[in-house]
Protein backbone atom coordinates (compact mmCIF):
# COMPACT_ATOMS: atom_id res chain seq x y z
CA UNK A 1 0.00 0.00 0.00
CA UNK A 2 2.80 2.54 0.84
CA UNK A 3 4.85 1.38 -2.08
CA UNK A 4 1.51 2.14 -4.39
CA UNK A 5 1.10 5.79 -2.73
CA UNK A 6 4.55 6.64 -3.34
CA UNK A 7 3.98 5.39 -6.98
CA UNK A 8 1.19 7.71 -7.25
CA UNK A 9 2.86 10.48 -5.79
CA UNK A 10 5.64 10.64 -8.55
CA UNK A 11 3.19 9.86 -11.22
CA UNK A 12 1.21 12.85 -9.74
CA UNK A 13 4.56 14.80 -9.56
CA UNK A 14 5.59 14.18 -12.67
CA UNK A 15 2.60 15.01 -14.01
CA UNK A 16 2.67 18.40 -12.49
CA UNK A 17 6.27 18.91 -13.65
CA UNK A 18 5.16 18.31 -16.99
CA UNK A 19 2.37 20.80 -17.27
CA UNK A 20 4.22 23.43 -16.01
CA UNK A 21 7.02 22.70 -18.25
CA UNK A 22 4.55 22.63 -21.26
CA UNK A 23 2.96 25.65 -19.95
CA UNK A 24 6.44 27.66 -19.85
CA UNK A 25 7.69 26.18 -23.09
CA UNK A 26 3.97 27.48 -24.45
CA UNK A 27 4.21 30.53 -22.95
CA UNK A 28 8.53 31.48 -24.28
CA UNK A 29 7.09 30.43 -27.88
CA UNK A 30 4.39 33.34 -27.40
CA UNK A 31 6.97 35.49 -25.94
CA UNK A 32 9.83 34.97 -29.26
CA UNK A 33 7.03 35.17 -31.72
CA UNK A 34 5.48 39.00 -30.21
CA UNK A 35 8.93 39.97 -30.08
CA UNK A 36 9.80 38.57 -33.68
CA UNK A 37 6.73 40.46 -34.52
CA UNK A 38 7.57 44.08 -32.88
CA UNK A 39 11.35 43.96 -34.08
CA UNK A 40 9.40 43.74 -37.55
CA UNK A 41 7.36 46.61 -36.34
CA UNK A 42 10.19 48.54 -35.92
CA UNK A 43 12.32 48.17 -38.54
CA UNK A 44 8.76 49.08 -40.68
CA UNK A 45 8.26 51.82 -38.82
CA UNK A 46 12.23 52.94 -38.81
CA UNK A 47 11.78 52.28 -43.21
CA UNK A 48 8.67 55.01 -43.58
CA UNK A 49 10.53 57.05 -41.40
CA UNK A 50 13.58 57.01 -43.42
CA UNK A 51 11.38 57.41 -47.03
CA UNK A 52 9.32 59.96 -45.06
CA UNK A 53 12.32 62.03 -43.96
CA UNK A 54 14.33 61.82 -47.95
CA UNK A 55 10.46 63.00 -48.97
CA UNK A 56 10.43 65.83 -46.22
CA UNK A 57 14.03 66.76 -47.91
CA UNK A 58 13.02 66.57 -51.25
CA UNK A 59 10.18 68.48 -50.61
CA UNK A 60 11.35 71.12 -49.00
CA UNK A 61 14.15 71.27 -51.66
CA UNK A 62 11.56 71.79 -54.29
CA UNK A 63 9.44 74.76 -51.92
CA UNK A 64 13.07 76.60 -51.34
CA UNK A 65 13.44 76.41 -54.91
CA UNK A 66 9.46 77.31 -55.97
CA UNK A 67 9.84 80.12 -53.57
CA UNK A 68 13.04 81.74 -54.92
CA UNK A 69 11.61 81.57 -58.45
CA UNK A 70 8.31 83.13 -57.18
CA UNK A 71 10.26 85.73 -55.30
CA UNK A 72 11.96 86.91 -58.28
CA UNK A 73 8.88 86.70 -60.26
CA UNK A 74 6.67 88.68 -57.73
CA UNK A 75 9.92 91.18 -57.39
CA UNK A 76 9.70 91.73 -61.23
CA UNK A 77 6.08 92.25 -61.21
CA UNK A 78 6.63 95.16 -58.93
CA UNK A 79 9.25 96.78 -60.98
CA UNK A 80 11.74 96.32 -63.63
CA UNK A 81 14.27 98.27 -65.55
CA UNK A 82 15.80 96.96 -69.06
CA UNK A 83 19.19 97.12 -69.66
CA UNK A 84 19.57 99.80 -72.39
CA UNK A 85 21.26 97.36 -75.61
CA UNK A 86 24.14 99.64 -76.67
CA UNK A 87 26.28 99.23 -79.46
CA UNK A 88 29.08 96.71 -78.59
CA UNK A 89 32.65 98.04 -78.96
CA UNK A 90 35.18 96.32 -77.18
CA UNK A 91 35.71 92.69 -77.11
CA UNK A 92 35.12 90.02 -73.61
CA UNK A 93 37.93 87.97 -75.02
CA UNK A 94 41.35 88.44 -73.66
CA UNK A 95 44.89 88.14 -73.96
CA UNK A 96 44.01 85.62 -71.21
CA UNK A 97 41.16 83.43 -72.93
CA UNK A 98 42.44 79.82 -73.91
CA UNK A 99 41.66 78.96 -77.45
CA UNK A 100 40.38 75.80 -78.32
CA UNK A 101 40.04 75.72 -82.02
CA UNK A 102 40.54 77.84 -85.01
CA UNK A 103 39.46 77.41 -88.98
CA UNK A 104 37.98 78.83 -91.50
CA UNK A 105 34.76 79.51 -93.51
CA UNK A 106 34.78 77.83 -97.30
CA UNK A 107 32.01 78.64 -99.64
CA UNK A 108 32.00 82.19 -98.76
CA UNK A 109 31.44 83.55 -102.72
CA UNK A 110 28.10 80.66 -102.78
CA UNK A 111 26.84 82.35 -99.71
CA UNK A 112 27.81 85.80 -100.68
CA UNK A 113 24.47 87.53 -100.79
CA UNK A 114 23.21 86.05 -97.38
CA UNK A 115 26.91 87.54 -96.19
CA UNK A 116 26.60 90.87 -97.32
CA UNK A 117 23.44 90.99 -95.90
CA UNK A 118 25.26 90.51 -92.43
CA UNK A 119 27.17 92.97 -92.52
CA UNK A 120 24.41 95.29 -94.19
CA UNK A 121 22.37 94.25 -90.83
CA UNK A 122 26.17 95.21 -88.77
CA UNK A 123 26.46 98.52 -90.38
CA UNK A 124 22.68 99.61 -89.61
CA UNK A 125 23.12 98.66 -85.89
CA UNK A 126 25.97 100.51 -85.47
CA UNK A 127 28.62 97.38 -85.03
CA UNK A 128 31.29 99.11 -87.74
CA UNK A 129 31.64 102.12 -89.81
CA UNK A 130 32.16 101.61 -93.77
CA UNK A 131 35.77 102.19 -94.89
CA UNK A 132 36.12 103.08 -90.79
CA UNK A 133 34.81 106.24 -91.42
CA UNK A 134 36.71 107.70 -93.96
CA UNK A 135 35.13 110.11 -96.69
CA UNK A 136 36.48 110.89 -99.91
CA UNK A 137 39.03 113.64 -98.32
CA UNK A 138 40.54 111.38 -95.51
CA UNK A 139 41.43 108.91 -98.17
CA UNK A 140 43.15 110.90 -100.60
CA UNK A 141 45.61 112.44 -97.19
CA UNK A 142 46.03 109.07 -95.60
CA UNK A 143 45.06 106.26 -98.60
CA UNK A 144 47.23 107.49 -101.72
CA UNK A 145 47.91 104.02 -103.37
CA UNK A 146 46.81 102.36 -100.08
CA UNK A 147 43.90 100.25 -100.53
CA UNK A 148 41.48 101.19 -97.74
CA UNK A 149 38.86 98.02 -97.42
CA UNK A 150 35.09 98.82 -96.26
CA UNK A 151 35.36 96.10 -93.38
CA UNK A 152 38.55 96.20 -91.38
CA UNK A 153 40.05 92.78 -90.59
CA UNK A 154 39.32 92.84 -87.01
CA UNK A 155 35.73 94.70 -87.27
CA UNK A 156 32.91 93.60 -85.61
CA UNK A 157 30.88 91.74 -87.97
CA UNK A 158 28.94 89.82 -85.86
CA UNK A 159 29.60 86.27 -84.18
CA UNK A 160 30.39 82.41 -85.18
CA UNK A 161 28.04 79.85 -84.62
CA UNK A 162 28.69 76.34 -85.74
CA UNK A 163 25.73 74.39 -86.39
CA UNK A 164 25.76 70.23 -86.47
CA UNK A 165 24.24 68.86 -89.53
CA UNK A 166 23.88 65.06 -90.30
CA UNK A 167 22.48 63.17 -92.82
CA UNK A 168 22.96 59.44 -92.52
CA UNK A 169 26.69 58.49 -92.58
CA UNK A 170 27.57 62.42 -93.83
CA UNK A 171 28.44 64.67 -91.68
CA UNK A 172 29.13 68.72 -92.08
CA UNK A 173 29.33 71.99 -89.64
CA UNK A 174 27.07 75.04 -91.05
CA UNK A 175 28.43 78.59 -90.02
CA UNK A 176 26.03 80.84 -89.02
CA UNK A 177 27.59 84.71 -88.81
CA UNK A 178 25.34 85.98 -85.51
CA UNK A 179 24.25 89.75 -85.78
CA UNK A 180 22.07 90.47 -82.57
CA UNK A 181 19.22 87.72 -82.30
CA UNK A 182 19.28 87.27 -86.24
CA UNK A 183 21.91 84.39 -87.76
CA UNK A 184 22.96 84.26 -91.70
CA UNK A 185 24.50 81.24 -93.19
CA UNK A 186 27.71 82.28 -94.99
CA UNK A 187 29.36 78.64 -95.34
CA UNK A 188 30.80 75.42 -93.73
CA UNK A 189 34.01 74.34 -92.38
CA UNK A 190 36.48 72.14 -94.38
CA UNK A 191 35.77 68.53 -94.35
CA UNK A 192 39.15 68.04 -92.86
CA UNK A 193 38.35 69.72 -89.41
CA UNK A 194 34.54 67.91 -89.61
CA UNK A 195 35.65 65.51 -86.68
CA UNK A 196 37.43 67.99 -84.65
CA UNK A 197 34.12 70.28 -84.41
CA UNK A 198 32.16 67.84 -83.84
CA UNK A 199 34.37 66.86 -80.58
CA UNK A 200 34.27 70.12 -79.71
CA UNK A 201 30.53 70.81 -79.93
CA UNK A 202 29.90 67.78 -78.28
CA UNK A 203 33.14 68.72 -75.30
CA UNK A 204 31.43 71.80 -74.43
CA UNK A 205 27.45 71.17 -74.70
CA UNK A 206 28.55 68.96 -71.44
CA UNK A 207 30.37 71.33 -69.90
CA UNK A 208 30.52 74.22 -67.40
CA UNK A 209 32.75 76.14 -69.64
CA UNK A 210 30.64 78.85 -72.44
CA UNK A 211 32.31 79.72 -76.15
CA UNK A 212 32.85 82.61 -77.97
CA UNK A 213 34.63 83.45 -81.31
CA UNK A 214 36.84 86.21 -82.71
CA UNK A 215 36.61 86.46 -87.03
CA UNK A 216 39.56 88.11 -89.20
CA UNK A 217 37.95 88.69 -91.88
CA UNK A 218 40.23 90.04 -95.75
CA UNK A 219 38.96 90.91 -99.10
CA UNK A 220 35.86 93.01 -100.12
CA UNK A 221 35.13 95.97 -101.74
CA UNK A 222 38.26 99.06 -101.37
CA UNK A 223 38.82 102.19 -102.28
CA UNK A 224 42.59 104.62 -102.78
CA UNK A 225 43.55 107.43 -104.17
CA UNK A 226 45.01 107.57 -106.76
CA UNK A 227 46.40 110.33 -109.61
CA UNK A 228 43.59 111.58 -111.34
CA UNK A 229 44.94 111.44 -114.52
CA UNK A 230 47.32 108.79 -115.99
CA UNK A 231 50.08 110.02 -118.50
CA UNK A 232 48.69 109.45 -121.80
CA UNK A 233 46.04 111.54 -120.61
CA UNK A 234 48.57 114.21 -118.88
CA UNK A 235 49.56 114.25 -122.81
CA UNK A 236 45.77 115.36 -124.40
CA UNK A 237 44.71 116.89 -121.22
CA UNK A 238 44.46 120.69 -122.43
CA UNK A 239 44.54 121.84 -118.90
CA UNK A 240 47.82 119.64 -117.83
CA UNK A 241 49.37 120.95 -120.58
CA UNK A 242 50.21 124.52 -118.85
CA UNK A 243 52.44 122.18 -116.33
CA UNK A 244 55.87 120.22 -116.83
CA UNK A 245 55.25 116.66 -116.93
CA UNK A 246 57.99 115.92 -114.53
CA UNK A 247 56.01 117.84 -112.09
CA UNK A 248 53.21 115.75 -112.33
CA UNK A 249 52.45 113.36 -109.22
CA UNK A 250 53.40 116.11 -107.07
CA UNK A 251 51.41 117.45 -104.00
CA UNK A 252 49.26 119.43 -106.37
CA UNK A 253 48.43 116.62 -108.75
CA UNK A 254 44.69 116.60 -108.53
CA UNK A 255 43.88 112.94 -107.10
CA UNK A 256 40.28 110.57 -107.92
CA UNK A 257 39.28 107.48 -105.83
CA UNK A 258 39.63 104.29 -107.36
CA UNK A 259 37.85 101.25 -106.12
CA UNK A 260 37.74 97.27 -106.51
CA UNK A 261 37.18 94.38 -104.83
CA UNK A 262 38.67 90.99 -103.54
CA UNK A 263 37.37 87.91 -102.42
CA UNK A 264 36.63 87.43 -99.02
CA UNK A 265 38.34 85.26 -96.63
CA UNK A 266 36.89 84.70 -92.91
CA UNK A 267 38.76 83.15 -90.64
CA UNK A 268 37.95 82.65 -86.49
CA UNK A 269 39.05 81.35 -83.30
CA UNK A 270 36.85 79.70 -80.58
CA UNK A 271 37.29 80.47 -76.98
CA UNK A 272 36.47 79.48 -73.70
CA UNK A 273 34.81 81.82 -71.17
CA UNK A 274 33.19 81.75 -67.78
CA UNK A 275 30.19 83.28 -67.47
CA UNK A 276 27.92 83.84 -64.11
CA UNK A 277 23.97 83.02 -64.43
CA UNK A 278 23.25 86.67 -63.27
CA UNK A 279 25.57 88.32 -65.57
CA UNK A 280 24.23 87.10 -69.10
CA UNK A 281 24.66 89.55 -71.86
CA UNK A 282 22.60 90.03 -74.21
CA UNK A 283 21.99 87.58 -77.32
CA UNK A 284 23.49 84.74 -75.28
CA UNK A 285 22.43 81.19 -76.12
CA UNK A 286 21.46 79.38 -72.76
CA UNK A 287 19.29 76.54 -71.65
CA UNK A 288 16.61 76.81 -69.12
CA UNK A 289 16.07 74.11 -65.95
CA UNK A 290 13.07 73.04 -68.30
CA UNK A 291 14.81 71.97 -71.29
CA UNK A 292 14.10 75.36 -73.55
CA UNK A 293 17.02 76.29 -75.61
CA UNK A 294 17.40 80.17 -76.95
CA UNK A 295 19.18 83.17 -77.23
CA UNK A 296 18.50 86.27 -74.63
CA UNK A 297 16.67 88.85 -76.63
CA UNK A 298 16.21 91.38 -73.42
CA UNK A 299 17.85 91.39 -69.76
CA UNK A 300 15.85 93.25 -67.26
CA UNK A 301 17.40 94.99 -64.20
CA UNK A 302 15.87 94.64 -60.17
CA UNK A 303 15.74 91.78 -60.44
CA UNK A 304 17.95 90.19 -63.28
CA UNK A 305 15.60 88.44 -65.46
CA UNK A 306 16.19 87.04 -69.19
CA UNK A 307 13.58 86.83 -71.83
CA UNK A 308 14.64 83.92 -73.98
CA UNK A 309 13.44 83.36 -77.75
CA UNK A 310 13.10 79.56 -77.87
CA UNK A 311 14.75 77.89 -80.90
CA UNK A 312 14.57 74.49 -79.30
CA UNK A 313 12.56 72.74 -77.03
CA UNK A 314 9.00 71.98 -76.12
CA UNK A 315 8.02 75.36 -76.27
CA UNK A 316 10.37 76.74 -79.47
CA UNK A 317 9.00 79.79 -81.32
CA UNK A 318 7.79 81.29 -78.14
CA UNK A 319 9.64 83.83 -75.84
CA UNK A 320 9.82 82.83 -72.25
CA UNK A 321 10.89 84.63 -69.13
CA UNK A 322 13.73 83.29 -66.71
CA UNK A 323 15.42 84.29 -63.48
CA UNK A 324 19.60 83.39 -63.50
CA UNK A 325 17.97 79.99 -61.29
CA UNK A 326 16.39 78.86 -63.88
CA UNK A 327 19.40 79.24 -66.19
CA UNK A 328 20.96 75.67 -66.67
CA UNK A 329 23.87 76.77 -68.38
CA UNK A 330 25.46 79.36 -70.98
CA UNK A 331 26.98 77.60 -74.28
CA UNK A 332 27.53 80.55 -76.20
CA UNK A 333 28.23 84.36 -75.34
CA UNK A 334 28.89 87.02 -77.65
CA UNK A 335 32.95 88.45 -78.04
CA UNK A 336 32.07 91.96 -78.26
CA UNK A 337 30.24 94.10 -75.36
Amino acid sequence: MTTFLIIFGLLITCLILLIIVITLASKSHHLKQDADKQAALLKSIRTRLVHQSLANQEQEREITKLTTQNEGFRTQLRTTTPHAVKTPHTRRITANSRAIFRSYVIGLDYYQKEFEAALKDAIARGYFKPYNGYNESGLKADYLYDKKYRVDANANIGEIQLVEEVDGPHRSVRVDLKIADHGYTVGYLPKKQVNEAFNVIDIYANSVMTLSSKTHLTGGEWKMAIDAVDEMQYMVDPNAQQRDLPDYGAVGTPLKIKTGHKSYFLQFTLYELEIDNDEIPLYSLVDTVDGQRGSVVQVDAAPTTYTVAVESGSKAGQRVTAIPEQIDRVIWVPNWK
